[in-house]
């Protein structure tokens, strides 16, 4: 008896041993998005993705984002061609200069992601909060003028940010 109670107790310390060393599964989706600018935002965005892997999460983060940028840029497009302010259509000009970068660096970010590139998929990401930011500023700086998009400028710099979570996290996943 004493033999089966110390067989028993072998056994159950050692489950409790495995318990402590096993390594623990991660949900990507909650991961990136703790890390993101706003993670509540973040899960809300992303809630139907969370069966997803990193690299499958953070292609859906640029896609997103992607859309979120041309979608701004076609709005650019309608709010410059139905103003008359010369103050307007320059800072309308500026921020096509700035999505249409923005539209260019997702496009490289989705490929930098596929190539295993996870350094340059961080720094594109920043390049893309970067361009909606900088819209943002030419509204602020022109005196009078009130921006006609700071939701969308937020939008994109909010993806960027879980852009930027996910490539940390596979920064730190490769060899």
């Amino acid at each position: 008896m004493a033999s089966s109670f110390s067989s028993s107790l072998l056994i159950l310390l050692c489950l409790i041993a495995a318990f402590f060393t096993s390594p623990s599964t991660s949900n990507p989706l909650s991961d990136v998005c703790a890390k993101s600018k706003n993670p509540g935002l973040c899960l809300k965005v992303l809630e139907g993705n969370s069966h997803q892997n990193l690299h499958d999460l953070t292609e859906t983060a640029i896609n997103l984002a992607a859309a979120n940028a041309s979608a701004t840029a076609a709005k650019i497009n309608m709010l410059f061609n139905q103003t008359n302010d010369p103050k307007l259509e320059e800072i309308y000009n500026l921020c096509t200069t700035y999505y249409k970068a923005a539209i260019r660096t997702l496009g490289n970010a989705e490929q930098f992601l596929n190539m295993g590139q996870y350094q340059n998929l961080n720094t594109a990401a920043n390049l893309v909060g970067q361009d909606a930011f900088n819209c943002e500023t030419a509204f602020e700086v022109t005196p009078g003028i009130v921006s006609t998009i700071t939701k969308d400028n937020d939008d994109l710099q909010f993806l960027g940010t879980i852009i930027v979570a996910a490539a940390g996290f596979l920064t730190g996943s490769s060899p």
